[in-house]
């Protein structure tokens, strides 16, 4: 009789469990490794800031973090691998305004949907746009001389970009469109290959990425011309805003934050927001960040609500205006 009790109180306290409140559950989580999805390749600016921030996650939640590459396809691959997850807490994914921003403006059809199929997290860090110049092609010493050395070139001098509705697109476009520059945008199939070719001279303008920009910028071999935010970069203190170049109010960059499954309990993606934001907020953080060309962007899930937002209606506008269209 004692043993069938025990039996059924055993019983009863998995029922209770199996009933207990997503708060209740949050309280346990995580109780296994997490994994944290990455659309680019291992080695890039987003990745190494991946890890960086994955380090310390794991530290605060007591779990190993797993990075896992899912490279391809303007960032689809990984979207649509982390949209077909568990809504449990334990994927994260990386999201940027390319894959919540530019891709539903772009494409006609997605195998994802960011409002149906993912919950904002956290921000984490943007990457700023520089607009640079190899010098041995273009002899370009500010933008005001760029843009008469364009005029002159009569729509023949090309402008790089990693990729059709890239940020370093549209930023380029934003660029013509404000100062009359008649430059013919030239797409590549990502950063690396686009690199090669303006450090070789192939062709001589691009938006790039900080953390790519940078070094070759203090290495000499490519030439700042200024920076697409409101303020000067800490890390390239010397090169002037676009709007104190004479250019306008232009600013655009790469943001980056984390999203989970929609469908996540609340009170887990509460516990993963809170986690990020303390990690992003760390002094050390943001200057381990700085040195690979992140410049931290602060925010829980409100603020990367409203950021896409306010994203989805200016680029938006910039698109439909430039006529800029994707097929797939």
């Amino acid at each position: 009789m004692f043993g069938l009790m025990k039996r059924l109180l055993q019983i009863g306290g998995i029922a209770m469990v199996g009933l207990a409140s997503p708060g209740v559950h949050a309280q346990g989580f995580p109780a296994k490794p997490l994994r944290w999805i990455v659309g680019y390749p291992a080695g890039g600016g987003s990745d190494n800031a991946v890890r960086i921030l994955a380090a310390r996650l794991a530290e605060k939640l007591g779990q190993p973090v797993i990075v896992e590459n899912h490279p391809g396809a303007a960032t689809i691959v990984a979207a649509e691998t982390a949209a077909k997850s568990a809504p449990d807490g334990y994927t994260l994914f990386s999201v940027d305004n390319g894959t919540v921003v530019f891709n539903p403006l772009l494409y006609k059809k997605l195998p994802y949907v960011p409002s149906r199929d993912f919950a904002p997290v956290a921000l984490y860090g943007k990457f700023p746009l520089l607009l640079v110049v190899n010098p041995q092609v273009v002899p370009a010493d500010s933008v005001a001389s760029l843009v008469r050395l364009a005029k002159a070139a009569g729509g023949s001098m090309g402008y790089a970009s990693p990729g059709l509705g890239s940020p370093q697109h549209l930023a380029g476009e934003l660029f013509k469109e404000m100062t009359g520059a008649p430059l013919l945008h030239v797409p590549y199939k990502g950063t690396a290959p686009l690199t090669q070719d303006l450090l070789g001279g192939h062709i001589g303008v691009s938006f790039i990425g900080v953390p790519t920009g940078m070094r070759q910028v203090q290495a000499g071999k490519l030439r700042a011309l200024g920076v697409a935010e409101a303020a000067r970069l800490p890390s390239l203190p010397e090169v002037p805003t676009l709007a104190e170049a004479g250019v306008g109010d232009i600013v655009a960059y790469a943001w980056q934050g984390v999203v989970v499954p929609a469908g996540t309990p609340a009170a887990t993606v509460d516990k993963l927001s809170a986690a990020l934001q303390a990690i992003v907020k760390s002094p050390d953080v943001q200057t381990r960040l700085r040195e690979i060309g992140v410049e931290p962007l602060e925010g829980g899930k409100a603020e990367m609500a409203a950021l896409t937002a306010g994203d989805l209606k200016r680029w938006g506008d910039v698109i439909r205006k430039r006529g800029i269209t994707l097929e797939q």
